[in-house]
């Protein structure tokens, strides 16, 4: 089985819960991080296929719901889920989701497992039926 490639960019602050989430997806993926567009951009004119992108609404000050709107419209089968930070306006989320330039969002603050369960459904890999014990808090 190829292992499908996944790009992560996003802020510092973020990261840790994003990898934790990712973790569960090791034998399936292959996980790149960046912590600006610019070799992200580069990165997907490569050619990887089949990818899905995590991405940051804003990095370095700056939105990137455009970028994700130009990803989308050259390789229009890439696979976007943007974090939206406090920042975001709503307006540009509903914008966007309209637009279909991203295949979900999520807004911060998010648990490790609402990440997983979109990356079984971007990738289009099989829930267990059973959570990993890394999220399992025993809380019912």
């Amino acid at each position: 089985m190829v292992k499908k490639a996944i790009f992560v960019c996003m802020k510092r602050d973020i990261v840790h819960p994003i990898s934790w989430a990712l973790k569960e997806f090791e034998k399936l993926v292959n996980v790149r991080y960046f912590d600006t567009t610019a070799p992200l951009a580069v990165a997907l004119a490569d050619g990887e296929s089949r990818c899905v992108v995590i991405l940051d609404s804003v990095i370095a000050n700056k939105s990137t719901i455009d970028f994700a709107k130009e990803i989308k419209q050259e390789k229009p089968s890439i696979r976007i889920l943007l974090i939206a930070s406090s920042e975001t306006p709503k307006g540009d989320i509903v914008g966007i989701i309209q637009s279909k330039a991203v295949s979900g969002v999520l807004v911060r603050p998010f648990t490790v497992e609402q990440i997983s369960n979109y990356i079984y459904k971007l990738c289009g890999f099989e829930k267990p039926s059973e959570s990993p014990w890394y999220m399992q808090t025993g809380i019912k």
